[in-house]
């Protein structure tokens, strides 16, 4: 019987297949990285047979193999070995993790600075490393590192990025996107994550509107999307993070930053039709942290999982719960994503963070059964209105794990707001949406008279990139209060207990598949291809999987896949509409406003034969 941990050894065994210089390239790379070894004959790391039959197969290099092998297996073995007593957990069968009180914090989390100080994000991941040097800090597939190898080979790469400015990552979750990020922050340097996946002219106008001095690449520059992500970019330095000098030149283990330096700037949809940069000062990033882990029962043996990328902000609760508590970080790919259940047994996931859809689409893809993920004790879910439908789903496979939905947007570091399900507690039975909660430590909320919500407190960042987005969403609530509020153009409202509802939007945000997506970004790109025909985007839904963005253009007639390959072209695959309808003239209101809800029902009725596929 094949146990949890098989598929972890055989892709460590890939891994150290893969390393450059092992063999010599006589069929090594044309293993498939998603067939289990074992369909390869490589049957455990106990067979005595394994280095004739690596030998043999693959002109690997023994002594090569030998010494990454045992450095490798060492990693994981000591992971392993803080977890062998899993099944005897008191915190619930399957669970991989430290025991703790289920009411208390894991001791680093609550040791936090009382003297009002803000500790860095790199100063935060130096503290894991000194405290737990032989930790597995990240997974990666079949590549395992510990805290002290990603301290070091951070060290060495900021060595060449140089310190300060502005740095860019451009990568997937892989362990180079991971050590270029940490290698940013240790050089003193401002991140902007970058995803290969974004249409290249969007990802040179990020570039140029952050002022980037350095693009540090995550994956050979040979490869045909590096390579048009960079022509798009023009004239900028590039650092390979593949290659790593020999030797360290002399920098300090990190640089000394302002707690109100910018430690990351994500950018999101805008209105105007460009991306929005929000900057997150490190003093924001601290607050979140400093508020949100003690929450969380978690450690050296722990778990996190990260299924979204470095461009989407749930990440940062991902990647910094981990490393600000000596957890281990588990680099989850698209396909495993969508098979939570597998996923985290075959890695000991104990806290997963997902969308309400990543949810729904696994349980209709049948890979979310009862009691197929007994190990999780946390599972944050954000991103999106939770439907309690969901959280039934989640709990069935998950259920001994505790239930956060959690709401924020990025300008307000992660999240917000809070509602904590408990494993037995019983779920609200008059709404069909979980309510978002209430502030977390240090945050207050505002409820205006139109029902938006207005958020304040050290979470909240200073201001836009483009300062000209500033006076539009915030605003000072007295004369006697100077404090700026946040506008979050969600409205809400507050039931008798104190609980926030989330009850939509207030303009034309909305949301695909967890991103932030402004229709009027959408509607600008695609009426500049029609010679300034007026659009509109609409997001149609009919159920948690059945979310389809349509486009309704006035004018006679329009080239469906001209426009789509357009958009494609500078517009994130999720911001790409499934259905092009031409119309004219549109309906307006009786208040001479466009008729959107009339759209919406023609939409309906024309889809006889279902929408096109787009992500939702």
């Amino acid at each position: 019987m094949r146990g949890p941990w098989d598929t972890t050894f055989e892709h460590l065994l890939l891994s150290v297949l893969k390393e450059p210089g092992t063999g010599p390239g006589n069929g090594v790379e044309e293993l498939d990285p998603d067939t289990p070894l074992t369909c390869y004959g490589l049957t455990s790391l106990g067979s005595l047979r394994l280095g004739r039959q690596l030998s043999q197969h693959y002109g690997v290099d023994l002594r090569s193999f030998n010494e990454r092998a045992f450095r490798t297996v060492r990693s994981l073995w000591t992971f392993v070995s803080e977890n062998e007593n899993e099944n005897e957990n008191e915190n619930g069968p399957g669970h991989t993790g430290v025991a703790h009180d289920a009411h208390d914090a894991h001791p680093q989390a609550a040791r936090q600075p009382a003297d009002g100080t803000v500790r860095g994000l790199a100063d935060r991941f130096l503290e894991s490393a000194r405290l737990h040097p032989d930790a597995v800090c990240l997974i990666d597939a079949g590549n395992v590192l510990t805290y002290a190898e990603m301290a070091d080979q951070a060290a060495s790469l900021a060595s060449v990025i140089g310190t300060g400015g502005v740095v860019a990552v451009l990568g997937e979750r892989e362990t180079s996107t991971y050590r270029a990020y940490l290698a940013a922050l240790y050089a003193g340097a401002t991140v902007v994550p970058l995803s290969p996946a974004f249409p290249p002219e969007r990802n040179a106008d990020i570039v140029r509107q952050a002022g980037v001095r350095c693009v540090v690449v995550t994956d050979r520059r040979e490869d045909p999307v590096v390579a048009a992500q960079l022509a798009a970019m023009g004239d900028v330095e590039v650092v390979d993070s593949l290659v790593l000098p020999s030797t360290v030149a002399d920098i300090p283990a990190t640089q000394d930053v302002s707690p109100d330096a910018v430690a990351y700037y994500i950018f999101t949809s805008g209105s105007t039709g460009r991306p929005k940069g929000v900057g997150i000062t490190h003093r924001n990033a601290d607050a979140f942290l400093t508020q949100a882990l003690p929450d969380f029962v978690v450690g050296p043996g722990d778990v996190f999982s990260q299924c979204h990328g470095l461009t989407f902000d749930f990440s940062v609760f991902e990647m910094w719960g981990a490393w600000s508590t000596g957890a281990a970080l588990l680099a989850v790919s698209r396909i495993q994503a969508l098979d939570p259940a597998d996923t985290a047994a075959a890695y000991g996931v104990t806290v997963w963070a997902c969308t309400p859809s990543l949810i729904e689409s696994a349980a209709a893809a049948g890979h979310l059964a009862a009691d197929s993920m007994p190990g999780l004790r946390h599972i944050v879910i954000g991103g999106e209105p939770l439907p309690v439908s969901t959280v039934l789903l989640a709990r069935a496979a998950a259920p001994h794990a505790i239930i956060d939905n959690v709401y924020g947007p990025t300008e307000a570091t992660v999240w917000a707001t809070t509602y904590r399900i408990a494993p037995d507690e019983p779920l609200p039975a008059d709404d069909r949406i979980v309510p978002i909660g209430t502030p977390v430590p240090g945050m207050d909320v505002r409820v205006d008279a139109t029902g938006e919500l207005l958020l304040s407190g050290p979470q909240v960042f200073g201001g836009y990139l483009d300062p000209a987005f500033d006076a539009a969403k915030f605003t000072q609530s007295t004369q006697e209060d100077r404090r700026l509020w946040y506008r979050t153009g969600d409205l809400v409202d507050r039931d008798a207990s104190g609980l926030l509802h989330h009850r939509g939007r207030s303009d034309g945000q909305v949301k695909i598949r967890g991103y932030r997506v402004e229709l009027g970004e959408i509607e600008q790109a695609a009426s500049r291809f029609l010679g300034g025909a007026r659009t509109a985007a609409l997001r149609i839904s009919d159920g948690p999987l059945d979310v389809e963005l349509v486009l309704f253009a006035e004018a006679p007639s329009v080239d469906e896949p001209a426009l789509r390959r357009e958009l494609g072209r500078i517009l994130p695959e999720y911001m790409v509409p499934g259905r092009v309808i031409a119309m004219e003239p549109f309906r307006l209101t009786a208040h001479a406003k466009l008729d959107r809800a009339h759209l919406a029902d023609m939409a309906r009725r024309q889809n006889d034969v279902g929408p096109a596929p787009v992500p939702g």
